[in-house]
């Protein structure tokens, strides 16, 4: 009996021991990142028989089991992993929105200057000092959008060293994760669960979380960890390695592909951003996709149509040497890129078929030969529309989809499942440049003239006239007279076709010369007429006038080309007036897209900025739930201390009395 009664305090007091223990040591991590709470876990030995019933032998430690919420753990990963995504976007967007700057200044500022510069060229077309500054301000804009290049080019080389750091440490968690798997497996063979390396690796977990969203699985061989899509990362004791490479859709970003396991001969994979949702490196794919790519495609659009409708309407003009207008500014916006995993030799160019609409989606150009023909496909990957040819792109027969914007040529020879990223204005803001440094190249005046007879008698006036692309103008005056019997403008030869409007109108109608069935145009001296002349024969084609006031019959209109490149400067105060086109869009001008442009990405910033500090809450909030279960608390920790105490006295205060039995048992002996 007295041994028995040994044995029961002496098992009372390792109890006390190990209860003493676990609370010192979780006294010791109250701050140690990952650290779970541990509780002994206690049971009651089994009773022995006595015959006069089971007496009990003391109690028994079972275990020290960790305090683990399975779910908390889980909704506080995908809670941070999110919560990281969304800060790294907001850094980025935060910092391209200050470089962007104000939407009124920099590159929206040099555009009004230039477009001002060219109203005083218009005021004083022989002026070459008004023409100097109208250049100084075209290479200021290009200085400026070159700047703007090169910033979106140092955003982008950020990303790509950000990209490779997070892409190492996924592969240093990996790793961790999979050698403790393996330790986790052995050290679990004693039956008893090895609660340090549990802790350890629940934390690599929650570090990976931070770096890229993750799922886990929990089996046998211990966690398996897959991304968005799937691919693993790590399977039991396997760990699977992610690399970067040269992006599909431009050279200089990289992209994330998964390397597979160590000592793996396969092709990397390049991953797409549905795999590579949430953490750190979610976030830097999040901001290039849907933030820096889209917003250098706009500001690429606004630079390729700025140069597409200034060099269109200064072809309309003469310059000051009295010769058709040229170019002032260079652009090769497109920029296509062939896939990294392209077999044939194939080189593949694009050009715009309107510059001064250039679409800002992005294209992918495919060729496959598993339908046993050639086939090319373009796919518009913003709105999903797609055009096939089985005509190999040249240029010869380009391949021109109605509806993309695109004039597509190849050379070489393309391989089924070879492919090509096209982004229409993705180079623009590099190749931006000044194409010629003469002032004189300024094509001020327009090269028609249409003027009213010194000898007419009516109040009918024209103004001065404008061509459109294709146009031809007399070389020697062309006539048209007023008939006021009939009300028409008659002298167009036959087959001439002359379509006319109401000043303002959006509503037109045209007639084609065809005597003696008709003869002429309607004039309506109430409204005044504009009129647009495509004459095949007598050298009148695309040009423009408008009349007003009340002709007298027999007054006479004359139609000549402009004798020099300094008479007026119509088609400067034309070049001018693009300040306020909205052919960009349709609905914005250039100033005011570019103004969007910059709101869009300061919206972006503030959005993002909302969403973290609301994702934080959260964080913040699962966190306090997950650490009233797995945290240290330290009033409870202490408590328990003064109970392992009381514990471990009472149970020596048994000990004592065993001790004390046996002695008066061995004195009655003696």
């Amino acid at each position: 009996m007295t041994t028995n009664i040994f044995s029961i305090g002496l098992s009372g007091l390792q109890a006390a021991q190990i209860g003493i223990a676990t609370s010192s040591e979780n006294i010791s991590n109250s701050t140690t990142a990952g650290y779970n709470v541990e509780r002994p876990d206690y049971a009651e030995s089994n009773g022995q028989n006595t015959g006069s019933g089971y007496l009990g032998n003391g109690v028994t430690t079972q275990s020290v089991e960790r305090a683990y919420s399975q779910y908390l753990t889980t909704q506080l990963n995908n809670a941070q992993a999110t919560n990281s995504s969304i800060t790294a976007s907001y850094t980025l967007a935060q910092q391209l929105s200050n470089l962007v700057g104000s939407p009124t200044s920099g590159i929206a500022a040099s555009i009004t200057s230039f477009f001002s510069g060219l109203q005083n060229v218009a005021n004083s077309p022989n002026d070459s000092a008004a023409r100097q500054t109208a250049l100084s301000d075209a290479q200021t804009l290009a200085d400026q959008i070159n700047s703007a290049g090169q910033q979106y080019s140092q955003m982008r080389q950020s990303v790509n060293t950000q990209l490779s750091e997070a892409v190492t440490q996924i592969n240093t968690y990996s790793k961790q994760i999979a050698d403790l798997n393996t330790q986790i497996t052995a050290a679990s063979a004693t039956g008893q669960p090895p609660n340090q390396l549990l802790d350890q690796r629940d934390l690599a977990v929650a570090n990976l979380s931070k770096v890229v969203g993750v799922s886990v699985v929990q089996n046998s061989g211990g966690y398996s960890v897959f991304l968005g899509n799937g691919q693993p990362l790590v399977v039991s004791a396997q760990n699977y390695s992610l690399t970067t490479q040269p992006s599909n859709s431009n050279g200089a970003e990289l992209s994330v592909a998964w390397a597979g396991g160590a000592g793996s001969n396969t092709t990397p994979q390049q991953l797409t951003s549905a795999a590579l949702q949430g953490g750190t490196l979610g976030g830097l794919v999040s901001f290039v996709t849907q933030t820096l790519d889209p917003a250098e495609a706009k500001l690429g659009a606004i630079a390729t149509s700025f140069a597409g409708q200034v060099n269109a309407q200064n072809a309309l003009g003469l310059n000051l040497g009295g010769t058709a207008g040229i170019a002032l500014f260079n652009v090769n916006p497109a920029l296509v890129t062939g896939h990294a995993t392209n077999t044939g030799n194939g080189v593949v160019t694009v050009a715009l078929t309107n510059a001064s609409q250039p679409s800002t989606d992005t294209f992918t150009l495919g060729y496959s030969t598993a339908s046993g023909t050639g086939t090319y496909t373009l796919t518009d990957t913003t709105t999903n529309l797609s055009w096939t040819t089985t005509t190999a792109p040249s240029t010869i027969t380009p391949f021109a989809p109605a509806g993309s914007g695109l004039s597509i040529t190849s050379t070489g020879t393309m391989n089924s499942g070879d492919a090509y990223t096209i982004q229409p204005t993705g180079n623009a803001l590099d190749s931006f440049s000044l194409a010629t440094t003469d002032p004189a190249a300024i094509a001020a005046t327009a090269p028609v003239l249409v003027s009213a007879s010194v000898g007419n008698t009516g109040s009918g006036s024209v103004t001065g006239g404008t061509v459109t692309a294709g146009y031809a103008v007399p070389a020697t005056p062309f006539t048209v007279t007023y008939n006021a019997a009939t009300g028409t403008l008659t002298g167009f030869a036959t087959g001439t076709t002359i379509t006319y409007s109401t000043p303002g109108s959006t509503t037109t109608s045209s007639v084609t010369i065809n005597p003696p069935g008709v003869t002429g145009v309607p004039y309506n001296p109430a409204t005044g007429n504009s009129y647009t002349i495509t004459d095949p024969t007598d050298g009148v084609t695309n040009v423009s006038f408008t009349m007003t006031g009340t002709p007298a019959n027999n007054d006479k209109f004359t139609i000549v080309a402009n004798p020099g490149g300094a008479q007026d400067g119509r088609n400067a105060l034309l070049l001018s007036n693009l300040t306020s086109s909205t052919t960009l869009n349709g609905t914005a001008t250039l100033t005011s897209a570019y103004a969007s442009y910059v709101n869009s990405i300061g919206n972006t910033a503030t959005l993002l900025q909302a969403n973290s500090t609301s994702q934080q809450s959260l964080v913040s909030q699962i966190t306090s739930q997950q650490q009233s279960v797995q945290g240290v608390n330290m009033d409870e920790e202490a408590a328990k201390l003064l109970q392992y105490q009381q514990l471990y006295q009472a149970n020596s205060k048994v000990i004592q009395t065993a001790a004390s039995l046996f002695q008066t048992l061995i004195g009655i002996i003696q």
